[in-house]
């Protein structure tokens, strides 16, 4: 009995340059429904207490949880990804497992926090062949859709442009299709109320004239977050030089004026600002708007969150009539693919196909998903 993919594709000769032109999902479906094939996969990490097993790693065989699964198929045979409508876009959503263990998240998107914390290393060959595999599973789903442009949300790890990699690698004979990253990003200035949908959604003229004031602070703050980027660069171009022989000290100096002046300003600019600076990390680096904080009825009543890339802003005149998929490593609410695929509706594309790593899990954004 074939226990995982590699073993499949081993047992069936079948080579790595042969893999995008066999429909293997449908050999393993027919396969699991013969009960000839008995995929359990997942995330291990390790085991507490034995030196030699604390390593973070995905394996074949029986993973820890059902919250660190990656199986593909149920046991009837049939696929266990999820579909969840994100109710803004009304566009379904497709997510591909099970994982809800925060500790996955972290461990593929923030490698080096997860082994501080955790204090378990890391199997990245293991993470290696996890991704190629899900490049093969994205492709096969993908077989029969029209794709014209791959893309990923702004993210503060390089998961998603690694993933998004290998899914292109399947795309080798397909040169009409595009990989853009960050095609939206977000756009704090360019956020309004929606005000038919706040009052559809229960919010009183007392909540909707608060969340107009904090439209404005968010606002403000965007101008800070923008300062304290270029405060980030200058410190990290003095620590650069710092690193050089023959220190340049007037140059150094020079900088430290530029960031002192940066910050008088910034200072100006939160004057009279009463609560903790929503812009600065604990480690005084620049913090962006952590739109995933907003309360659901105040999310869902907002447009404009998101808007075409800056650096990409001649595009979207292209956009027009395109297939769009998405991938994102989401496993929290789904609020921020929702915004993403309302403006790039807006744009006038012709489908989106957003697909996740992970279940979106029951929250108040959406309401509760339901499994196919």
């Amino acid at each position: 009995m074939i226990k995982s993919f590699e073993d499949f594709i081993q047992d069936f000769e079948i080579n790595e340059s042969s893999l995008d032109t066999i429909d293997i999902l449908e050999i393993l479906v027919e396969m699991s429904k013969e009960n000839e094939l008995e995929i359990s996969e997942g995330w291990s990490f390790g085991t507490r207490g034995r030196k030699g097993d604390r390593k973070f790693k995905f394996v074949g065989g029986k993973n820890d949880t059902d919250a660190t699964s990656t199986e593909i198929f149920d046991e009837n045979g049939k696929f266990k990804y999820h579909e969840v409508l994100l109710p803004k876009s009304g566009v379904m959503s497709y997510n591909l497992y099970k994982i809800s263990d925060m500790r996955v998240s972290k461990a593929l998107k923030h490698p080096q926090k997860f082994k501080d914390i955790e204090k378990r290393d890391i199997d990245f060959d293991s993470i290696n062949q996890f991704m190629k595999r899900t490049s093969l599973y994205i492709y096969q789903l993908l077989k029969h859709n029209e794709v014209d442009i791959i893309t990923y949300p702004q993210s503060s790890s390089e998961f998603n442009k690694d993933m998004v990699e290998h899914i292109m690698s399947r795309y080798k004979s397909s040169p009409g299709i595009k990989c853009i990253p960050n095609l939206m990003t977000k756009n704090i200035r360019n956020v309004y109320i929606n005000y038919t949908i706040a009052k559809e959604l229960g919010l009183t003229d007392s909540e909707i004239n608060q969340l107009r004031k904090d439209i404005e602070n968010w606002q403000k703050d965007a101008d800070v977050y923008e300062l304290r980027l270029q405060v980030d660069a200058l410190k990290d171009s003095i620590a650069y030089k710092l690193g050089k022989r023959g220190r340049p000290s007037n140059e150094i100096k020079r900088v430290k004026e530029e960031i002192q002046a940066l910050e008088e300003l910034i200072r100006i600019k939160r004057k009279g600002r009463k609560g903790r600076d929503k812009t600065i990390t604990h480690d005084g680096r620049a913090k962006n708007f952590e739109i995933k904080s907003i309360e659901d009825r105040r999310r869902r009543s907002l447009e404009g969150l998101f808007g075409i890339n800056p650096a990409l802003q001649g595009i979207q005149q292209n956009l027009k009539g395109k297939h769009i998929v998405i991938f994102d490593d989401n496993i929290s609410s789904g609020a921020t693919l929702d915004d993403i695929c309302l403006e790039l509706q807006k744009l006038g594309v012709a489908s989106i196909l957003p697909i996740t790593l992970a279940i979106i899990p029951k929250t108040v954004y959406g309401g509760v998903h339901e499994k196919i």
